[in-house]
């Protein structure tokens, strides 16, 4: 059997891949190889292995001699396709999420080759990938390599990898324990259980099939399929409209946190569909569509969608509101997502979303992908890359915390180098991140770690993490750039909430204080509601308070929910994007807390700005805006609205109730009520929101009978007096 030889200094060595690629392929396993040492040493190993002529689809990342690559910000257009050889060039940037997404394209057999620096050194090395988390005025050289740091033990203590290093022994790959050792499996046996023959496992022929009973038996009974990367879910999608369209469907649509989010699902039904056209988001075949829609461009749609099936993928990164808008709207709907992935957590989604489920179709049924498409299970390549990237990190067990309250916690500041020196709490921590904010990627485990502002603090209960928050340290900006800043003609990395401040809300000296911006804030899912977020948000104020820091902050995505917890807490609105983010559907928002006296006065007056802003622009670009967020945000900023009513507002208002006179002839007493009893917690929310929709949104009378279940204007009419009745003084 050929052995493929590896040059180094002054001498050769025999590297035994043959047999190692040998066993692996027979298993349907990957293999990893680490080649550690100069640049130009590893990449000339590398291009040795590349040069093999039986690689079907070598793929090279970063930077190459004279020859062909791609950059990592091109990883994520191989999702969904099938690799058998990547070379990985470190030396160009260790992209966390780069890695991740082509680690799930590697097939069963295939070699991933990473090259790396010097182990002894990785960490110190000025990786190109630290501009990304340089923040002004801290240059990329800058930035600690804790992450590296990490990533290093990990593969000096890996028995299931190989590493070849330039001026030591190479330790190559050393057989499986029994234990995690998968007998090779034949294709008769995995083509068991297969009903459709474009499915690659049983798994996968079952999802389909559920997916396909969704849309053609009972109503009201939601599918919700969850898999790890590489189990063929979104193939599964594709798979399923594909057989849909050429059963007679006419109309199926799609949505995701992105179109390239679906791209696989459209690749897979345009590849069973012949003749089918595919252009950006939209399959046409025999006068039916696949069709996709974005969460915000779905959020503006009145009423149920004429689509016959909804398919959600990646449903962990939309936000759970939204989802729950879909789930009442689609009589038939699946949603689809990644529970360890790129995308998300499902473990977060599954946990948020079972009781919506549970309430409103009680009779939704739920399927787990366990298969791997491209590799067999125990895949030990597959383990390497959780445990590099976090990817099963979990939060402690509710179990273990039973009965927590505020009083049996500690708080606790932690630096990166405590972080890296103890993985179970490293897992406690991160695992709370992931299954609290669905948007979590690899990329924030590197930047927790290695972020040159970045504070981690925590709230311990027997002695393991019950919440977290993960801050910025923002502002301290120098005056010679105040100006330049302001009129949008500089802008330096990081510090959004001065830099906002400056630009958008018109306040040019906010550059010049400084303060903490909470990124994200998790409390494990059985202790919420309990007010230990609160509480860590107070730990921190006294913790900033002493550093002499003018504010702490926030900026999210706006939900009633969420602004009414920042508000409990002293934040005030400061800002709210005017248009709605297209993955979440929600309209950003900032909010602050000031610290001293010196900010205090331009807090108030940033708060007032927006305040009549915010009132101008309802009736326009937040038309759209649920009413109920709209009520939380004007009780929040209530001290900054006028709302006395004289004589004449209260003859308007008795006179509009007790008589014909017009709607508009009484509108600016209506409103005026309508601010002063926004706060008034004996009114009713629904009474509140339908008035917030039709006075201050300015909603049509045909729109406040179809919300309020009326049957027209005259009816709407007789409605409004009513509300107006029931809140006046």
């Amino acid at each position: 059997m050929e052995q493929r030889c590896f040059q180094t200094r002054g001498r050769r060595l025999v590297l035994p891949i043959e047999p190692i690629l040998e066993r692996a392929g027979e298993r349907n396993h990957r293999t990893l190889l680490v080649l550690s040492g100069t640049q130009i040493w590893a990449q000339n190993q590398a291009e040795k292995l590349f040069s093999k002529t039986t690689w079907q689809v070598p793929v090279w990342v970063g930077d190459r001699a004279d020859q062909t690559s791609i950059p990592a910000s091109k990883a994520a257009g191989w999702l969904g396709r099938e690799i058998d050889f990547i070379v990985f060039n470190a030396f160009s940037g260790f992209d966390v999420d780069a890695f991740g997404q082509l680690s799930g394209a590697l097939k069963g057999g295939g070699l991933f080759v990473l090259l790396v620096p010097d182990l002894d050194s990785w960490a110190d090395y000025c990786d190109p990938d630290h501009k990304r988390l340089a923040v002004y005025p801290c240059q990329a050289e800058q930035v600690s390599g804790f992450y590296l740091k990490r990533l290093v033990e990990l593969i000096r203590r890996d028995t299931t990898l190989s590493l070849v290093c330039e001026n030591s022994e190479a330790r190559w790959q050393q057989e499986y324990g029994q234990s995690i050792l998968s007998a090779p499996v034949s294709e008769a046996e995995q083509a068991t259980d297969i009903t459709d023959k474009a499915c690659r496992t049983s798994d996968q022929s079952q999802a389909v099939e559920s997916i396909l009973r969704v849309a053609k038996g009972h109503r009201r009974r939601p599918l919700v399929l969850t898999a790890d990367r590489g189990r063929g879910k979104s193939a599964a999608l594709g798979i399923a409209s594909a057989r849909l369209l050429q059963s007679g469907l006419s109309r199926i649509e799609i949505t995701a946190p992105s179109l390239a989010s679906a791209e696989v699902v459209f690749k897979t039904a345009e590849s069973l569909l012949e003749g089918c056209e595919s252009h950006r988001g939209r399959l046409l075949w025999e006068g039916r569509v696949l069709e996709f829609k974005a969460p915000d461009e779905l959020l503006q749609m009145e009423g149920q969608s004429d689509c016959e099936l909804m398919l959600v993928d990646e449903a962990a990164a939309i936000p759970v509101p939204l989802l729950t808008q879909l789930l009442k709207r689609q009589a038939r709907i699946v949603f689809s997502t990644t529970q360890h992935g790129y995308e998300g957590t499902g473990r977060g989604f599954a946990i948020k979303f079972k009781s919506t489920l549970a309430e409103l179709t009680p009779k939704w049924k739920s399927l787990h992908l366990k298969q791997p498409i491209r590799w067999a299970e125990y895949d030990p390549f597959e383990d390497f890359v959780f445990r590099a990237l976090m990817l099963n990190a979990l939060p402690v067990a509710e179990e273990t915390i039973q009965n927590t309250s505020i009083e049996h916690c500690s708080f606790e500041r932690f630096e990166s180098t405590q972080l890296i020196q103890d993985e179970p709490l490293l897992c406690d921590l991160f695992g709370l991140l992931v299954l609290a904010h669905y948007r979590t990627r690899p990329f924030d485990l590197r930047h927790l770690l290695d972020g040159p502002n970045m504070e981690v603090y925590c709230l311990k209960s027997q002695g393991r993490v019950v919440a977290t928050a993960l801050l910025a340290l923002e502002g301290g900006i120098e005056d010679s750039l105040q100006e330049a800043i302001w009129l949008g003609q500089r802008r330096v990395r990081g510090h959004l909430i001065p830099q906002s401040l400056s630009n958008h809300s018109g306040f040019p000296e906010a550059t010049g204080f400084s303060g903490l911006r909470v990124i994200r804030i998790a409390v494990h899912p059985s202790l919420q509601k309990a007010g230990l977020g609160s509480h860590l948000l107070s730990c921190i104020e006294d913790v900033a308070r002493q550093r002499k820091l003018d504010y702490l902050g926030s900026s999210f995505g706006a939900t009633s929910e969420l602004a009414a917890f920042w508000g409990r807490s002293g934040y005030i609105p400061v800002r709210v994007g005017v248009t709605r983010e297209a993955a979440s559907g929600c309209y950003s928002m900032m909010v602050l807390k000031s610290l001293n006296d010196d900010f205090d006065s331009l807090a108030r007056e940033v708060s007032n700005r927006f305040t009549s802003g915010f009132l101008l622009q309802l009736s326009g670009v937040f038309k759209e805006m649920d009413a109920d967020l709209i009520r939380v945000l004007l009780r929040l900023a209530h001290s900054n609205v006028e709302t006395a009513l004289d004589t004449r507002d209260t003859m308007d208002l008795e006179s509009f109730v007790c008589s014909d006179r017009l709607y508009e002839s009484c509108l600016p007493a209506i409103r005026c009520l309508l601010l002063l009893r926004v706060v008034d917690d004996s009114v009713s929310k629904t009474t509140i929101n339908g008035l917030i929709a039709k006075v201050l949104q300015g909603q049509d009378w045909s729109e406040l009978a179809k919300a309020q279940g009326l049957t027209g204007k005259k009816q709407a009419v007789q409605w409004l007096k009513q509300s107006v009745k029931s809140i006046l003084l």
